[in-house]
C-alpha cells in the first residue's frame, strides 16, 4: 500500500485511516517543525508517533523499515529528498508539502544522485488499523 499526495488533500484521507486526524493535530501545532531530532509520541494518542530527523543526501539512502500491522507517514519539512522502495521501481520526489504513507516493508530515504543535500522530514508510524 503506497499513497502518494499533498498535505492539503491530507483530510481526505481521515475516513480510510483515522490515525491521520492524530496526525492533522500535531502538524497543525507545527511540532515537528518545532521540535528537535527525536522520537515523539502523539500528545492526543500515544500509538501514534514520529521522528524528527535532519540528514543529508546520498547515494545509497537512508534504509529503513515499516513492520508489519503499522503504516508509516512521511512529510517533508524542508529541503528535498527522494524515497523509493529498496529496488528502487516505486520512486518518490519527497518536497515540503508533499506526504507519502507507506504499508509495510523496506525502503530507503534520502537518495539523490547529484551533490549531497540537507533535508529535514519527520516520519509517523501508526497501527494500520485503528
Amino acid at each position: 500500500m503506497t499513497l502518494f499526495d499533498t498535505l492539503g488533500q491530507l483530510e481526505t484521507y481521515v475516513p480510510a485511516f483515522p490515525a491521520l486526524a492524530r496526525i492533522i493535530s500535531v502538524m497543525d501545532r507545527s511540532l515537528p517543525y518545532d521540535q528537535e531530532d527525536g522520537t515523539y509520541s502523539c500528545p492526543e494518542d500515544d500509538s501514534v508517533t514520529y521522528l524528527v530527523t535532519s540528514a543529508t543526501s546520498s547515494p545509497h539512502g537512508h534504509p529503513f523499515s515499516v513492520k508489519d500491522g503499522t503504516l508509516s507517514m512521511i512529510v517533508a519539512l524542508d529541503g528535498e529528498e527522494i524515497v523509493s522502495n529498496l529496488d528502487s521501481t516505486s520512486v518518490f520526489t519527497m518536497i515540503e508539502g508533499r506526504f507519502l504513507i507507506l504499508g509495510p516493508g523496506d525502503y530507503k530515504r534520502g537518495v539523490m544522485t547529484n551533490l549531497p543535500a540537507h533535508f529535514r522530514d519527520v516520519r509517523f508510524t501508526f497501527p494500520e488499523r485503528t
